[in-house]
């Protein structure tokens, strides 16, 4: 099948040349492009900007797709797409990690936790096995690294708003005004590689972090101004099984947490923690030296692993990767003590935080 006339393409190039033809190649590996023309446009300061410079130039009567050159296109997707283009008139498509079969979203979910809108990630961490029947599913959001925008999405909706977005939740801010004038988004039920980098090359340290407390002050500035948190249908709850308890109420252990994300926020609240025994560390020097709850945040390099004798690594996610960059070679000293990884398991309605150990 090929792309006809009225599909325009953008990709945005935030990665170097190199990256824009890797893009590129996919794409046309995976779809017969035609005379497509494709129009390659160098990222602005934040992702919005970008986005609102696409739809200026190319305009606005013709379907608008648009994708950051961080993601490697697979056969299939335009063929899905155009047999279910009449469900919805914004598309995103599912992603997975780079050269894996691990899913780095199904689209997400707007969620009510801790009193605090969330954008959750549907499945994140998952084994993609197969595709389900149904070839498409509506959500609350995207990734915007791919947006297929309809030209009845372009008619009522033309801009994105970069001063709330953050270079974080732009396609976000557009989907939801979008969303208020009646229009649906869905998510193909189809997997694209994605390697997520392409807003992090930001020379501002606040438009590239990933740090939760300082993007949790920049979604606050988003939420009031974008999301009603009396109409999110879906509440969560929070609970921390049996081994966490045990490991904190026991005295004799001197606990080193890294990450100071939701798990540690929600953790500190629930006031069981005896300070003297506890210590929050991060690898990200934005966070250094700031608190969380009543506990200072302290440079992992700085830490003395013979202080402890129990270490939770807190971001699911990134784990190993932490593991490997800060603990792994110090602790081919001596260290008499234990490595554990939190890990989360997600119900409808109840997340409940549990530990494994990391065998070293």
């Amino acid at each position: 099948m090929f792309i006809d006339n009225n599909i325009s393409i953008a990709i945005i190039n935030s990665g170097g040349i190199r990256k824009y033809h890797s893009c590129l190649k996919s794409l046309k590996n995976s779809i017969d492009l035609n005379q497509t023309k494709i129009f390659r446009f160098v990222e602005k300061q934040t992702r919005g900007q970008t986005l609102n410079l696409i739809i200026k130039k190319i305009g606005t009567k013709n379907d608008l797709l648009i994708v950051a050159d961080d993601i490697k296109f697979t056969k299939g997707w335009f063929e899905k797409l155009i047999r279910n283009k009449d469900k919805a008139e914004i598309w995103g498509t599912n992603m997975l990690y780079p050269k894996t079969n691990i899913i780095q979203d199904n689209g997400y979910e707007i969620i009510n936790l801790n009193n605090s809108a969330l954008l959750s990630p549907i499945n994140r961490g998952k084994k993609f096995l197969n595709y389900s029947k149904k070839e498409w599913h509506y959500r609350d959001c995207c990734c915007g690294c791919f947006l297929y925008l309809t030209q009845k999405a372009l008619t009522y909706q033309k801009k994105f708003y970069p001063e709330y977005g953050a270079n974080r939740w732009d396609e976000l801010s557009y989907i939801l005004k979008a969303k208020d004038k009646g229009l649906k988004l869905a998510v193909l039920n189809h997997n694209l590689f994605h390697e997520g980098i392409s807003t992090k090359n930001h020379h501002k340290m606040k438009f590239r972090t990933i740090s939760y407390q300082i993007e949790k002050k920049l979604w606050n500035k988003f939420q009031k101004k974008f999301i009603n948190l009396k109409l999110i249908k879906k509440k969560i709850l929070i609970n921390f099984d049996k081994k966490i308890i045990k490991l904190v109420e026991n005295k004799y252990n001197k606990i080193l947490f890294y990450g100071a994300g939701i798990f540690s926020e929600t953790f500190i609240k629930k006031d069981i923690l005896n300070i003297k025994n506890v210590s929050f560390c991060s690898g990200l020097k934005e966070e250094i030296g700031k608190k969380i709850g009543n506990y200072k945040i302290v440079d992992v390099k700085k830490i003395n692993i013979n202080n402890f004798n129990s270490v939770v690594i807190t971001s699911e996610d990134s784990a190993k990767k932490i593991y490997d960059n800060n603990f792994n070679l110090r602790l081919k000293k001596k260290w008499e003590g234990n490595f554990y990884k939190i890990q989360t398991k997600k119900t409808n309605n109840l997340w409940t935080y549990s530990i494994n150990e990391i065998r070293q």
